[in-house]
């Protein structure tokens, strides 16, 4: 596996490197083919205002212009790119034994590939986006297409394929920083369900009107080993108590103003197949309800998110589920912004993975600098404090502090038109 991953990463920078090093300009190809200025979408990088959400939203249409129109280009370049992430990471963790590790590196994260990203023709779009980790195989975290019918203020999309859980605005959007808030990403106990983390496979309907925007979606799942259900040799076994069950998510959004001020509601029911002590896996039916809420302040945006979790309780006892429990974690924060390039962010965030046990929270201190150069070039600083209560008077304590460069990169001028690769 790994000499053929280097071998495709090889092939895939030799591509790039031979078709932009002349030229290279170094933002964004959907800024470049309409000649806009990051900002015009984002406020800040990566984080979306409303124009950038409607812009998505439509199908990378221009959404007061373009809706119902042909919204191709004759250049490839502008369904071509590509990302670079590299970090330096600081850490340091303190047992409940009172025994400190300290480490610090230098690691490059990522290579990032978008090989066909735009629109193409009246109604259709997609997004590709393939992810190079050393030594890891080839992970797809975007392959959708997606179909734009209606007009600028009332539209439905549908979208099929693989793709991240769920497109957000205000506090529901990309954070500030490098990491999420704790009830995204951590599981409650004993389960495999996270809101973000998995690119599951699914067929997507929304319906749009004005500012207020409701996505249904149908999802594979994801399988006992924490992998989403994509297909391959990520499929549930046939044997598994969920191998025909489907999982559903709804989200909806009010945007509120242009700048970050919005409200999003969030519902998700699935179905896990998880271990017992004998051979026959448990069906664990679990939901997910949450709400975000931002809003600008002047310069600043406040923002916060609440989430509770049930999830069926397998008693290890009696070897059955007999009963359900909950989980719940929020968090508040509050984003300033020193000029269009430079924020700085701050975070508290709890997560309770189960509401049944005591002395189990987590709780996590974020500070962020953000630093775009609006010109592909971003620079991101992230400090994290977080503390695990690992019993009565017992915490697992973690400092990190991770520096990352990131640089988006688009292909120009020495690739042909599409007529040409017909």
């Amino acid at each position: 596996m790994v000499p053929k991953l280097t071998m495709t990463t090889t092939i895939v920078v030799v591509f790039i490197v031979l078709f932009s090093t002349i030229q290279i300009f170094s933002i964004p190809n959907f800024a470049r083919k309409y000649h806009m200025d990051c900002s015009a979408c984002h406020n800040p990088v990566p984080r979306l205002n409303e124009y950038g959400f409607k812009f998505r939203a439509a199908g990378f249409r221009l959404p007061d212009q373009e809706i119902g129109k042909d919204a191709s280009s004759d250049k490839m370049s502008d369904y071509l790119g590509g990302r670079i992430q590299a970090n330096y990471n600081v850490k340091s963790s303190e047992t409940p034994a009172g025994v400190t590790t300290n480490s610090n590196s230098f690691t490059f994260n990522e290579f990032t590939l978008y090989p066909i990203a735009g629109s193409f023709g009246k109604y259709l779009s997609s997004f590709v986006e393939l992810s190079f980790i050393p030594d890891e195989a080839v992970e797809i975290e975007n392959a959708y297409a997606r179909v734009t019918l209606g007009q600028e203020n009332s539209y439905f999309t549908v979208r099929a394929g693989i793709f991240h859980p769920f497109e957000g605005y205000g506090a529901s959007d990309r954070p500030l920083g490098l990491s999420r808030p704790l009830f995204q990403v951590n599981k409650a106990l004993n389960t495999q369900f996270k809101p973000w983390g998995y690119d599951q496979a699914g067929v997507e309907v929304g319906y749009n009107y004005n500012n207020t925007f409701i996505r249904a979606t149908v999802f594979n799942g994801i399988l006992a080993s924490g992998e989403p259900a994509q297909g391959g040799g990520l499929v549930k076994a046939k044997t598994d108590p969920s191998f025909n069950s489907k999982d559903i998510q709804i989200f909806a959004t009010q945007i509120l103003t242009d700048n970050g001020g919005g409200i999003s509601g969030y519902f998700y029911n699935g179905y896990v197949d998880l271990p017992t002590l004998s051979s026959t896996p448990y069906q664990n039916n679990y939901n997910r309800f949450a709400i975000y809420a931002s809003y600008p302040l002047q310069k600043a945006v406040l923002m916060g998110g609440y989430q509770k979790g049930q999830d069926d309780y397998y008693d290890k006892t009696l070897n059955k589920v007999n009963s359900t429990f909950n989980s719940n974690g929020w968090f508040g924060e509050a984003d300033y912004g020193i000029n269009d390039e430079l924020w700085l962010g701050l975070r508290y965030a709890q997560f309770d993975p189960s509401e049944k046990l005591d002395d189990n929270k987590v709780n996590n201190v974020t500070g962020v600098v953000n630093y775009s150069f609006n010109n592909g070039l971003q620079l991101i600083g992230e400090y994290n404090y977080k503390s695990s209560e690992q019993g009565v008077n017992l915490k697992q304590k973690d400092n990190s502090f991770e520096v990352r460069m990131i640089y988006i990169y688009w292909f120009f001028n020495l690739l042909p038109s599409k007529k040409a690769w017909l």
